[in-house]
């Protein structure tokens, strides 16, 4: 079930095949919920449906794909607080092997007990609860409606404009995040990076070496940013849940968190503003390139 684009496939049966692959892959995981990071690999699954029908926009009827957009948006966000439950302790994880030779053995043990309960809380209310069973009945709907999914255009006329606008929109919330450095426009900026690091990746066959290596660019730029939303959230829970009785522990760890944002920012805008240097419509016609000499069978 590879996530990319067949040449001989038509843009209707392109789009049909991976979001019915995707979330049978979802529907797959969901059944492991038991594990949270699972209820992860869910999400990651709904993005990559997103990304998809992102690409396709322009040429799908606009009820069509506001109604499948809602419907995947709303299941992630039911999983969103196991998930984050589970991301809090490896963002801690993280920052101490970062940051190991100025720790002391064994750090943050008041603060690593708090996450690990809030852990096992969070996967007991999510297993007991209704939010499996309704992330079910959404991914199967979405699956079941797949074979009334049509592209009103063929070849690459069915992607040029979501391409373009997935571009541009990255690109500008690059701009904004650099203006004005805030947790909320780099997370905002993560969102448009992780689309079209998907998309790149179902252009791949046009021209593989390239696109795999923009692809890889973008993966490490939206694992940068990723990283950074991460420590936003592993800092507001230690402060709400952590401050009075550990609080020698989170001054500590807010300390680290700053310096490591610092160099995970400075990475993110140097590869960002690097990736997104181009003109949207310039981006897109170099890609329109690749893809008609692939479909032609031409050498680029």
């Amino acid at each position: 079930m590879a996530f990319h684009f067949k040449k001989k496939e038509s843009p209707t049966k392109a789009v049909r095949r991976l979001s019915r692959e995707r979330m049978g892959k979802a529907l797959e995981h969901l059944r492991k919920c038991d594990r949270l990071e699972a209820v992860h690999s869910v999400r990651k699954e709904i993005k990559k449906v997103r990304a998809t029908l992102g690409l396709v926009h322009g040429k799908m009827g606009e009820n069509d794909y506001r109604k499948r957009v809602k419907t995947l948006r709303e299941a992630g966000r039911r999983l969103r607080d196991p998930r984050d439950a589970r991301v809090r302790p490896q963002a801690l994880e993280r920052l101490i092997v970062h940051f190991k030779s100025r720790l002391p053995t064994q750090p943050f043990a008041g603060i690593k007990k708090v996450l690990r309960q809030n852990c096992c809380e969070e996967a007991r209310e999510f297993i007991k609860g209704k939010s499996v069973a309704a992330v079910g009945r959404m991914l199967r709907k979405i699956d079941r409606r797949a074979g009334d999914l049509k592209v009103k255009a063929s070849g690459w006329r069915a992607i040029q404009s979501g391409l373009q606008e997935s571009y541009r929109r990255g690109q500008k919330a690059c701009d904004l995040a650099l203006k004005k450095t805030s947790p909320e426009n780099l997370h905002q900026w993560r969102k448009h990076v992780q689309d079209l690091w998907h998309q790149l990746r179902l252009l791949g066959p046009i021209r593989p070496v390239r696109l795999r290596a923009a692809a890889g660019e973008m993966k490490v730029l939206s694992q940068c940013l990723g990283d950074d939303h991460d420590l936003v959230m592993l800092r507001q829970f230690v402060v709400r849940r952590c401050a009075r009785q550990h609080a020698g522990e989170v001054k500590m760890l807010n300390g680290l968190i700053d310096l490591r944002q610092k160099e995970l920012r400075s990475a993110a805008f140097a590869l960002g503003s690097r990736l997104y240097a181009e003109k949207p419509s310039l981006f897109c016609r170099r890609l329109e390139n690749y893809w008609r000499a692939w479909r032609a069978k031409k050498a680029p």
